[in-house]
């Protein structure tokens, strides 16, 4: 009878885990999440920030500064 319950036992932790099916999906998981995050660091930190010359091209295009505040900043951008 005892022999019995061993086998019972034996047989209960043949499972999906033990035989490496787990594995088989949880590795490849970790792996996708670990570069799923790592690119999503990767691009926030390289986000695009617009130059100086681009942000003083908009505010002319808007209308916000006229032909003559234009120049003078381009030159004071040029320069430096």
């Amino acid at each position: 009878m005892e022999e019995s319950k061993k086998d019972k036992s034996k047989k209960k932790k043949n499972g999906a885990w033990t035989i490496g099916w787990g594995w088989m999906i949880t590795v490849p998981a970790l792996a996708f999440l670990s570069w799923a995050t790592k690119k999503g660091i990767k691009d926030a930190l390289e986000e695009e920030h617009p130059s100086p010359l681009n942000l003083l091209k908009e505010r002319y295009v808007k209308g916000e500064i006229d032909r003559n505040e234009y120049e003078e900043k381009l030159r004071d951008i040029m320069s430096s």
